[in-house]
C-alpha cells in the first residue's frame, strides 16, 4: 500500500510500524503548530496514541443510547 500522498516527504520510506510512532506533522496538512495543539489538548505524542483515542470514541459512540430513546 502506498500512502505517500498522505505523508510529508521525509516519512515516505518508513514502515507502518515506524509511522505509528511518528509525530502528527508526518501527515500532509498538519504543521507543527497544529501538531502542538493536538498534543496540548489530548496529550498523545504519536499517531498511534491519537488513533487509539479516536477509536475509543467511535466505539463508545456506536454503543451510546440517546436520551430520546
Amino acid at each position: 500500500m502506498n500512502i505517500n500522498k498522505l505523508l510529508q516527504e521525509e516519512y515516505h520510506d518508513m514502515s507502518f510500524k515506524e509511522l505509528s510512532s511518528a509525530p502528527f506533522n508526518a501527515i500532509n496538512g498538519i504543521d507543527e503548530d497544529i501538531a502542538e495543539r493536538i498534543r496540548a489538548s489530548f496529550k498523545p505524542h504519536s499517531l498511534s496514541k491519537f488513533v487509539n483515542i479516536a477509536d475509543a470514541i467511535v466505539t463508545l459512540a456506536e454503543g451510546e443510547v440517546s436520551e430520546d430513546n
